[in-house]
């Protein structure tokens, strides 16, 4: 199924990725919420080619691939190129003046143009190292595009403080991640989720900014359609709970117990995404929310409404990325973090050698470094504040005392003390390496049904043929 794997997704358009969970400091925080418009539309209703010539931009490349120690490492923006030119050229100058990087321009073309070079081991710039999301991961995982960490002297000790629920991501699907020969992608991030609440517009039109009566209020899916009716009938509509019913997708996808196919390849609808059907069909029916898809203008701006004089949302679905990479500074101060009724991830970035690696040892320090160095980890939290796939960095990262100037002080939370409990209990075994566009194509279909157009059963049914259609392996039954 591997090898029908690989041949399909060369002759598949890819849809536009999911924002990368890559959490930055507020330095590059305008730029990445200027390119999140375009990379943030794997859930919204159209089914982009990403592979359009009219839309590609021109990589960005830093250094000079034509030398002879040149290590080539591709990214979609700068985050992995911040951290080499920050904590690893401070512990490892000699190593970083090697690096040469290529920044694709959004994700919306980087895996037309990834999956086009890694069939050209011969070109100067083709990836030593690469930049992998959580959507697309096992696809290349699942490859022979990659070599394995432990080619790279990775051993299986060395990332024992990573959770689990990431090492399932970059694993090879079936194969047991505790031998490293399995293993071909590791992260520097943990994602667990939640809903971000504004503070201010908690106290007008819910009544409260105490967290413990907020957690109650979305405890369950009845206890936020309650919280949504009240925003709305408070506010005269103009506040709403979220600015799209979409912000409920990746707490119901990154948690059910299935994914969309097993092992006998057959097309499947997990109770959790007929229940986002009913979410979205409810929200729409009562107008409880603007529409908006996930990362357009206008969703950006129902961040920084009044709820009075222009419209605004209250809620948004969050991460510790999120925070850093997508608030507006309306939210700065005034953001309060309660647990969704499902614990779920969102997003992470992979680091991968690839096959022809020019350097595996470099590939592997940097690799180590990166996603298994205590330390090393601390300071990339210190960096960009990213919640760090490390347990014992965490640890330290919150014994230290780790501050947000995003939460709402009043609120009294930590931070780093919220989330921690959660990434343990966190499940990525649904996870296929087709995620993105079949979230795509659910996506379109939800629509369909939540505006009236189609019956569920219908919406189901042209869902898993237009999955078929683009994956002929996978059975619509």
């Amino acid at each position: 199924m591997k090898k029908k794997l690989i041949s399909t997704l060369l002759c598949v358009s890819m849809v536009a990725a999911m924002v990368a969970g890559c959490g930055s400091g507020d330095d590059t925080k305008d730029a990445n919420n200027d390119a999140s418009n375009t990379e943030g539309t794997a859930d919204a209703d159209t089914d982009t080619d990403s592979g359009s010539d009219s839309t590609e931009v021109e990589n960005t490349i830093t250094g000079d691939p034509s030398a002879d120690d040149a290590f080539v490492v591709w990214g979609w923006n700068d985050d992995i190129k911040n951290i080499l030119d920050g904590p690893f050229a401070e512990q490892y100058p000699d190593l970083a003046k090697r690096i040469v990087f290529v920044n694709a321009g959004g994700s919306d073309y980087y895996q037309t143009k990834i999956d086009e070079i890694l069939d050209d081991p011969d070109n100067e710039l083709y990836p030593d190292l690469m930049g992998l999301e959580v959507d697309y991961v096992l696809k290349y995982v699942n490859s022979d595009w990659l070599t394995s960490v432990g080619d790279c002297g990775i051993t299986a000790d060395d990332y024992a403080n990573q959770y689990q629920y990431n090492l399932d991501l970059g694993t090879v699907s079936g194969e047991d991640s505790s031998d490293a020969n399995n293993v071909k992608a590791l992260f520097w991030q943990a994602t667990p989720g939640c809903f971000q609440l504004r503070a201010d517009l908690c106290e007008k039109y819910l009544g409260t900014t105490d967290p413990a009566e907020l957690s109650t209020m979305f405890s369950t899916w009845d206890g936020v359609l309650d919280a949504a009716r009240k925003v709305n009938d408070a506010s005269n509509g103009k506040c709403k709970l979220f600015s799209g019913y979409d912000e409920c997708f990746r707490v119901l996808s990154n948690s059910r117990a299935t994914g969309w196919y097993g092992d006998d390849d057959v097309i499947s609808v997990d109770d959790n995404m007929t229940q986002y059907m009913d979410l979205a069909k409810t929200m729409v029916d009562e107008g409880l929310t603007y529409e908006t898809d996930q990362w357009s203008t206008d969703w950006y701006a129902n961040m920084e409404g009044d709820g009075e004089t222009s419209n605004a949302a209250l809620a948004y679905c969050g991460c510790p990325w999120f925070t850093y990479w997508s608030l507006k500074d309306t939210w700065k101060g005034n953001t309060i973090l309660v647990n969704a009724p499902e614990q779920f991830y969102w997003g992470g970035t992979g680091l991968a050698a690839t096959a022809n690696c020019a350097d595996k040892e470099l590939a592997g320090t940097i690799i180590k470094a990166f996603t298994c160095d205590t330390d090393f980890m601390v300071s990339i939290n210190a960096k960009n504040s990213d919640f760090v796939n490390n347990k014992e960095a965490v640890k330290k990262i919150s014994e230290a005392g780790a501050t947000c100037d995003y939460l709402y002080a009043d609120a009294g939370q930590d931070i780093m003390a919220f989330y921690l409990p959660m990434a343990d209990s966190i499940s990525a075994k649904n996870a296929t390496a087709e995620d993105q566009n079949i979230n795509a194509s659910w996506a379109t279909q939800v629509k369909e049904y939540a505006a009236g157009n189609k019956d569920k059963d219908t919406a189901i049914a042209d869902f898993k043929s237009a999955v078929h259609d683009s994956y002929s392996y996978l059975k619509a039954e």
